[in-house]
C-alpha cells in the first residue's frame, strides 16, 4: 500500500519551512504510514505583536533582512471589528492549485489559522458548489483532517457553510462505522462537515482558548470528532500519548 498523503497548513505568521521544523515529531510518528506535503500561504501579514501602524509598515519593509523561516505568512487577515476575510479566495486558489497539481490528497493537517483553513477546505471538497473557486475541480473529499487549536470563523458567509443542510454524500460511506451511522439515522441529511476528524485542543492556550476551539465539534457531528486534549498551550503537543493518538488516528484510514 502506498503512503497516505496529508496536506499540511501553518499558522498565522508562520510558513511552510518554520511549520515543518516545528512539526518534526509529528512527521516522524507518522513516517511508516503518511507523506506530509506543506504549502505557504500567499499573503505576508504584519506581526500581531507589533503595536502601531507605523511599526508594522516598518516590519514589512524589513521583510528581506529576514531568515526564510521567519517571514511571517497568513491565509487572510481580518479584525473583530471587519471578520470579513480578506484575502481568503487568494488562498484558496492557491491551495486548488496545489490539490490539482500535487494532489490527490488523503488528508489535511492545520495549526491554529492554518487549521480553521483546514477544516473549511475540507468542507469545501465535500461541497465545491459553495465557492466559485472550487468549480469544476476534481479532487475526492478528504478522508480526515487533523485540526491544531482550530477556531469556528467568524466571517458570516463562511459560518453560513457548516449550518447549511447538505445531503450525504454517498461515496464517502465506504466505512463500516459510518454505515452503521447511516442505518441508525432517518434522514440522510447533514449539517457541517461528513467526514473524520481529530481535534487538538491545549487546556492552558491564551491564543485560541479551548472554549473557541471546541466551537468547531459541533460541525462535524455526522461522524463524532475525536479530540485530543493536553495541558499545554498553542502548539502541537509531542510526548508519547499524542504521538500514539496521532499514529492511530491516521493508520485508521490506511
Amino acid at each position: 500500500m502506498p503512503p497516505l498523503r496529508i496536506l499540511c497548513l501553518h499558522g498565522y505568521t508562520q510558513n511552510a519551512l518554520s511549520f515543518t521544523k516545528k512539526t518534526v515529531v509529528f512527521r516522524k510518528c507518522l513516517k511508516d504510514i503518511a507523506d506530509l506535503v506543506y504549502v505557504t500561504a500567499p499573503h505576508i501579514v504584519p506581526i500581531p505583536t507589533l503595536n502601531t501602524p507605523e511599526e508594522r509598515e516598518d516590519d514589512i519593509l524589513d521583510l528581506e533582512k529576514l531568515e526564510p523561516e521567519a517571514v511571517p505568512y497568513g491565509w487572510w487577515t481580518s479584525s473583530p471589528e471587519k471578520p470579513l476575510y480578506k484575502g481568503f479566495d487568494e488562498s484558496l486558489t492557491g491551495l486548488r492549485e496545489v490539490l490539482e497539481k500535487q494532489g490527490p490528497f488523503d488528508g489535511v493537517m492545520g495549526f491554529s489559522q492554518g487549521a480553521s483553513m483546514a477544516s473549511l477546505l475540507q468542507l469545501l471538497l465535500e461541497r465545491p458548489h459553495l465557492s466559485p473557486v472550487m468549480a469544476g475541480l476534481k479532487h475526492a473529499p478528504f478522508k480526515f483532517a487533523i485540526i491544531v487549536s482550530g477556531f469556528e470563523p467568524r466571517d458570516a458567509e463562511k459560518l453560513a457553510w457548516y449550518t447549511n443542510k447538505y445531503d450525504v454524500l454517498q461515496q464517502m460511506d465506504g466505512d463500516d462505522e459510518n454505515k452503521e451511522n447511516q442505518e441508525n439515522q432517518e434522514t440522510k441529511t447533514l449539517f457541517g462537515v461528513q467526514g473524520a476528524s481529530l481535534h487538538v485542543i491545549g487546556r492552558n492556550d491564551v491564543i485560541i482558548e479551548p472554549e473557541r476551539a471546541e466551537g468547531l465539534l459541533k460541525h462535524y457531528q455526522y461522524k463524532a470528532p475525536q479530540t485530543l486534549y493536553h495541558d499545554g498551550g498553542h502548539y502541537l503537543p509531542s510526548n508519547a500519548a499524542s504521538r500514539q493518538t496521532y499514529k492511530s488516528f491516521v493508520q485508521s484510514f490506511v
